[in-house]
């Protein structure tokens, strides 16, 4: 498919950058003077002599890095609105330049997304399109040598997708100096005449290379409910409910996956409050899917409770979405 995307926007100054030194070394327009001089003795004296001023112009080179800043895949649901990479775009040429970014996407992997819009963080890491600017590839934020911007690219999920597809998107960055010259793809050491800093030519320092990031899909989800089943306060004949100091509070907790595939690993945790302690503590009895299980943890049956944190913990392992539910059930005491 490879297909190609090319977004406009608008654009403000939220931009992060450094100016302390300049990657590509000195500053496009900087005029370079030498001149040279030799001195010798006559019967007179000493004598100098001086060269002809020999100048040039440093011209300006063109050099950016475009880096992906999410850890790892990012999953995404089917369908899905608005998902997001994240990725870092950085001026490391000579000249104050900006840059065009362009998506392609793969055609080995499961599907296309509907590429958005980009957006420039406003330093908080969030994506929130009310408040992060929109970058406008059509005039792109003039970047500073060494300046950077946090960027998000945004894609639509199409619907009817299973579990672990995969969606490549291959990001670049191209100076508008070049695409403004209708130079797409400028190989290295190709020039824009005349057209970067103080009236100085534009080389491009390198190939074009791209970044990939991909969405996967999870189509899977794991939710938990917690309810009190019965309440025995233990007073009388044994039948009271009131819920006092020294009374027993049954609790439920019920695991569901709905969704396409697997959930691993699953672990539920259940951090009581310090008014409430597992019946019998380490000794108890925590019940998961009709089986009773020790709550000690020492039988590495992956069930446990722990008196310092007073927490529950059940590992459940590997679940497949649509199996039964699972109940875990324990006794609490009121303190």
């Amino acid at each position: 498919m490879k297909q190609l995307i090319y977004i406009g926007g608008m654009l403000s100054s939220l931009l992060l950058f450094s100016t302390l030194s300049h990657s590509a070394g000195t500053s496009a327009g900087v005029n370079i003077q030498n001149q040279a001089s030799v001195s010798y003795q006559t019967a007179s004296g000493s004598v100098t002599n001086d060269s002809a001023i020999v100048s040039f112009t440093v011209q300006e080179l063109v050099r950016s890095t475009i880096a992906k800043l999410d850890a790892s895949s990012i999953s995404v649901s089917s369908p899905q609105t608005g998902a997001a990479m994240k990725f870092r775009l950085q001026n490391d040429g000579n000249g104050t330049e900006g840059f065009s970014i362009f998506v392609t996407q793969d055609s080995g992997d499961d599907f296309d997304v509907n590429v958005g819009s980009y957006y420039i963080d406003d330093g908080d890491g969030i994506l929130d399109t009310a408040l992060d600017t929109l970058y406008d590839n059509s005039n792109p934020p003039q970047l500073a040598p060494d300046a950077s911007l946090v960027l998000w690219v945004t894609a639509d999920i199409p619907g009817s997708l299973t579990d672990a597809d995969l969606a490549n998107l291959n990001v670049s960055a191209v100076s508008r100096t070049f695409v403004a010259d209708g130079q797409t793809n400028p190989a290295a050491g190709a020039v824009v005449n005349g057209a970067g800093s103080s009236g100085t030519d534009v080389i491009n320092a390198a190939a074009i290379t791209s970044v990939t990031s991909t969405f996967v899909v999870t189509d899977i989800d794991v939710a938990i409910t917690k309810a009190i089943t019965a309440t025995r306060d233990n007073l009388g004949g044994g039948t009271g409910s009131q819920r006092i100091p020294g009374a027993e509070v049954d609790y439920t907790l019920t695991v569901t996956v709905t969704g396409t595939g697997t959930a691993n690993s699953v672990v539920v945790t259940d951090p009581l409050p310090s008014q409430l302690q597992l019946k019998n503590g380490v000794s108890g009895t925590i019940t998961v899917g009709g089986v009773d299980e020790t709550a000690s943890g020492a039988d590495g049956d992956g069930t446990s409770y722990d008196a310092n944190t007073n927490t529950i913990t059940v590992e459940l392992g590997n679940i497949n979405a649509g199996d039964p539910s699972v109940d875990i059930e324990f006794t609490t005491i009121i303190q």
